[in-house]
């Protein structure tokens, strides 16, 4: 048995399809024995099979590709696009996926409330599966972000997502 699946592995690692013959002359086995090792083999998903009869070939089965990794927190930095103009905002979360977001204020010099109303009010109202957190705020700029929330949270204005 161990002869079967060591010829088994050999064969499977030079690439090309081999029929059940070949595994039957490297071990001396029996053909119902070799054919026993490939269909389970078979079944698990190690091996494809193609051709009937004389003409079936084994293969290595081809690996399954995964779904792209996607982070479960993600990061903009603020201070790379600007905090100015709502354009920036815009161009931050360009290539973000849905989930959470951290927006970076690391370094920020300056800050708009039409930045800010473009982050916060406008694109989070339009994606709403994605959550804004905003992280690293500089001191000097907690009273003005907090007045805008407050300003947006106001009735017909719509609730910040910060």
């Amino acid at each position: 048995m161990r002869g079967i699946v060591n010829s088994v592995a050999r064969l499977v690692t030079r690439g090309a399809p081999f029929s059940s013959q070949a595994v039957c002359d490297d071990t001396g086995a029996s053909r119902q024995a070799v054919h026993k090792h490939l269909r389970r083999l078979v079944r698990a998903g190690v091996l494809t099979v193609s051709g009937r009869a004389r003409a079936t070939r084994y293969a290595p089965a081809p690996l399954p590709t995964a779904a792209p990794v996607r982070p479960l927190v993600q990061r903009v930095q603020v201070a790379s696009a600007g905090a100015r103009f709502r354009l920036s905002a815009r161009l931050l979360l360009l290539e973000v996926q849905p989930g959470v977001v951290e927006v970076d204020f690391t370094g920020v010099e300056d800050l708009a409330d039409e930045f800010l109303d473009e982050l916060f009010i406008v694109l989070a109202g339009r994606h709403s599966d994605i959550t804004l957190r905003p992280v690293h705020l500089p001191a000097r700029f907690a009273p003005q972000f907090f007045a805008f929330a407050k300003r947006a949270a106001a009735p017909g204005r719509g609730a910040a997502s910060a």
